[in-house]
């Protein structure tokens, strides 16, 4: 089962980067997690729960910040637990500023599908390029 749930992460990444959110929205379960709570000036920054949620997501991520680099590179699996290693850097389109950082993401499957998603990356750099 690792290896089927890396190969749904890697379907995901496909359909993030090629703007399929719709595609990526039916990864998920109906029950969905998605954590990216942290410093409150990041309007992408709360617990979203739900496909719909999620979806909302990605639409304000999209109008506030622009990727010019998205990798992930490294996957590891253990049963219904997949991290994937990465490294990204972002532009925050209001005040014009980048920021990078090295990212952990952890994925947790349940019958098929992604249940909770969590991100351990630099916050602070985040929340700095948010500010004007």
């Amino acid at each position: 089962m690792s290896e089927t749930n890396i190969a749904v992460v890697k379907d995901g990444f496909e359909k993030f980067f090629t703007g399929d959110i719709p595609g990526f929205l039916q990864l998920l379960a109906d029950d969905i997690h998605w954590d990216h709570r942290g410093p409150e000036i990041v309007p992408i920054n709360r617990l979203y729960e739900g496909p719909e949620d999620v979806g909302e997501f990605f639409k304000v991520l999209s109008e506030t910040q622009e990727a010019s680099i998205f990798e992930p590179r490294e996957f590891f699996a253990d049963g219904d637990r997949v991290v994937c290693l990465g490294f990204f850097r972002y532009t925050v389109r209001s005040t014009n500023k980048e920021w990078e950082s090295d990212f952990a993401m952890a994925f947790t499957f349940r019958n098929g599908k992604i249940a909770h998603w969590s991100l351990i990356f630099d916050k602070g750099a985040e929340a700095a390029a948010h500010q004007v």
